[in-house]
């Protein structure tokens, strides 16, 4: 075989390559994943930061923050335990509520287990 016969054969090949490649499913070639929002961090039950959900373009699959960035963005969290109530100063900024834990109930007991 000579070298344009080969290179015939490549092309030919890569024809093939691309066609299967076209009727893939994501299970055999991967994700195309697009930013589609974000999604409560849950690094606590008050917390108010978000973490990146992606959705696939090709079969819309979607990983509801379960993704590698969400992960790392978890770990680095600075608001992973939220205040003491008792550390919280009168005058607090309103956007500070949603980082606080449930007041203790009239028993002197917390609502937060």
């Amino acid at each position: 075989m000579n070298l344009a016969d080969q290179i015939e054969a490549a092309r030919t090949e890569v024809a093939r390559l691309e066609r299967l490649a076209a009727q893939a499913t994501c299970a055999e070639q991967g994700h195309d994943w697009a930013c589609l929002g974000g999604a409560n961090c849950g690094c606590h039950e008050w917390a108010y930061c978000s973490v990146p959900v992606h959705e696939c373009r090709r079969c819309k699959a979607c990983d509801y923050g379960d993704n590698a960035d969400a992960a790392d963005m978890r770990a680095q969290c600075e608001h992973k335990t939220p205040p003491a109530w008792d550390d919280v100063e009168e005058g607090f900024d309103a956007g500070e509520w949603n980082n606080l834990p449930s007041p203790p109930a009239a028993n002197g007991e917390t609502r937060d287990g």
